[in-house]
């Protein structure tokens, strides 16, 4: 009887896929690592554990076809961009203003005027446009600055001053929380270096930095006096941007600027830092390289959840995410109508209504980052890792089995999401329709349970439910016939489908991860029974030369996490 002991699975902590397969030290897609346990006194059942990345759900719709712009929260209105401007609120309802040129990101500010504040969105190829009108959401009007600006690519806020950007180099500020007329004479021009283009200009840690295609220089405060400009030259770093929509991380509430430069890299400027570092890998720089020699668009974008930062890197063909607290890249997948998995589905992104919303390049629709919703607004979300080669694992040796631990027993018998009831009125056919928190993760003809609402008593019960939006649900079956007072809250109750009694695919690769065999489909456990700690697979044949490589996928919308994964030679189960 064999009696050597388990090699350990080599799952990695960031994504590496190599420039080839046969390289690569393995993949983490819609899945992030964190450590679990003090590497100095380690107690508990792993080092580390490897949790499946946050869904998508819906915050708003629109009919709109063309692709998500931008956004900005203003008071309590979300200012949000595609082929036209909208305001939303924090329900989801949707107000049009009216068509915003272009079909590009766009740059959005606001100032600090009471009681409304005025917004600017700048399109690169049209130039600024003003959302508001004495403070108030009006349809976007084209902005000159009086005559004085040229056409802007970019636009941000600080210290009282919109600033705009010009491709020649020049930056203009306005006057002290005005959109009047802008001084002719208030600019300054960046020019460290010749032959650059300014792209983007970007309020950050107190400081304006001004991206050109070649460097980057960061100004001051200095209070300058108009027609004097504001702000002096403070550093001059030589990283400059490679595309204008391949920065973010400035958005408030996440503060820690990331950008794409001229030699391919991610650099990162935490606060108070005048030199940024370099934190992409090599397979992510080549990547880079090739989607920008091909005249692809990137876009960034960031989010936040649970105390932790993620900055998102996206071209057509793909998308990875940055953990800044790990210091870890892991790739982001979504499933497209296609049927197959593309780039990540989200765009864009900016905090609003305690939570950060993301534009869909698949719809309309405004969706937030979800961590408790393991769909993509109701789309699969593959959680996927792929393993380096076991090398302590000699060649045409038996694999007899292997062993991947998960934390087991979290299938999901009842949906029980529970959303507070904010108000009631008529709906459809005169049903009594609910405005609660979120609709969020209720489908329609899911059961609900009604308790606690005063006034609309009728409410009161239980019935199948019919998803108005992202704020409201009709309940079927009802009439409504008394005005609404207080309270009330519904909770969800349906045996949701697919999750009662969820899987996970487990295959192998022995050419290298080049092509991985039929998977072979394990249980994770119902709820609450978790019989065993590990998914085992047996008699996997003989290890060749290049090493034994292991897919793992759940796609069943429960919560995931791994903790570790060994292979044998012995058909015994060790340690268990």
């Amino acid at each position: 009887m064999p009696t050597r002991l388990p090699s350990q699975i080599p799952f990695p902590l960031s994504s590496f896929p190599g420039a080839n397969p046969q390289e690569g030290a393995g993949r983490l897609i819609n899945t992030y690592s964190e450590p679990l346990d003090d590497p100095q006194q380690p107690t508990g059942p792993a080092r580390q554990v490897w949790r499946r990345s946050p869904g998508l759900s819906l915050h708003a719709t629109t009919s709109e076809t063309a692709a998500y712009r931008g956004g900005l929260i203003v008071n309590n209105l979300s200012f949000e961009v595609w082929s036209n401007a909208y305001i939303v609120n924090s329900a989801g309802v949707t107000t049009l203003l009216g068509i915003l040129p272009g079909a590009k990101k766009v740059s959005i500010a606001r100032n600090q005027t009471n009681p409304s504040a005025d917004v600017v969105a700048v399109d690169v190829d049209n130039g600024a446009y003003l959302l508001t009108n004495a403070g108030a959401p009006a349809a976007p009007v084209l902005y000159n600055g009086g005559g004085n600006l040229p056409q802007p690519n970019s636009v941000c806020f600080q210290d009282g001053y919109f600033f705009y950007t010009i491709g020649d180099g020049r930056c203009f500020a306005s006057p002290l929380n005005s959109v009047g007329t802008i001084n002719s004479q208030t600019f300054i021009t960046a020019q460290a270096k010749s032959d650059v283009t300014l792209l983007r200009g970007i309020a950050y840690n107190g400081w304006l930095w001004l991206f050109t295609t070649g460097h980057c220089e960061i100004w001051q405060d200095v209070a300058g006096v108009a027609p004097q400009f504001p702000y002096g030259r403070l550093a001059v770093i030589e990283y400059g941007l490679a595309q204008a929509s391949a920065i973010a991380g400035s958005e408030v509430g996440f503060s820690e600027l990331m950008w794409v430069a001229q030699d391919f890299g991610v650099y990162w400027a935490t606060p108070g830092a005048v030199k940024p570092v370099k934190v992409s890998p090599p397979d992510l720089d080549r990547l880079i390289e090739a989607q920008v020699r091909a005249g692809n668009t990137l876009e960034a974008s960031c989010y936040a959840f649970a105390g932790k930062k993620f900055w998102c890197l996206s071209s057509p063909a793909w998308s990875w995410e940055f953990n800044l607290t790990t210091t870890k890249w892991n790739e982001r997948w979504s499933l497209r109508p296609s049927g197959l998995f593309g780039r990540w589905r989200a765009t864009g992104g900016h905090p609003a209504f305690g939570k950060w919303l993301i534009g869909d390049v698949q719809s309309g629709n405004l969706l937030w980052i979800d961590s408790t919703n393991f769909t993509e607004n109701g789309a699969v979300q593959l959680f996927r890792m792929e393993s380096g080669p076991v090398r302590d694992f000699p060649n045409q040796i038996r694999i007899a089995r292997a062993d991947f631990d998960f934390d087991m027993g979290v299938g999901v018998a009842v949906a029980n999401v529970t959303t507070p009831v904010l108000g009631a009125s008529a709906g459809t056919n005169g049903a009594v329709r609910l405005q609660v928190m979120s609709t969020a993760q209720m489908q329609t003809n899911d059961t609900v349970n009604v308790v606690g609402v005063s006034g609309t008593t009728e409410a009161n019960g239980t019935f199948l439910a019919a998803i108005v939006d992202a704020a409201h649900l009709d309940l079927q079956g009802t009439t409504f016939a008394r005005a609404y007072v207080s309270g009330g809250a519904v909770t969800d109750v349906t045996s949701p489908v697919n999750v009662i009694d969820p899987s996970v695919a487990i295959s192998l690769s022995k050419d290298g991860g080049i092509s991985f065999g039929n998977p072979l489909i394990r249980k994770l456990g119902q709820q609450s029974k978790a019989l065993r700690q590990r998914a085992s697979v047996k008699s996997m044949g003989l290890s060749g030369p290049m090493g034994c490589r292991w897919r793992i996928d759940v796609s069943d919308p429960v919560y995931t996490a791994f903790l570790q994964a060994t292979q044998s030679s012995d058909p015994r189960e060790i340690g268990a």
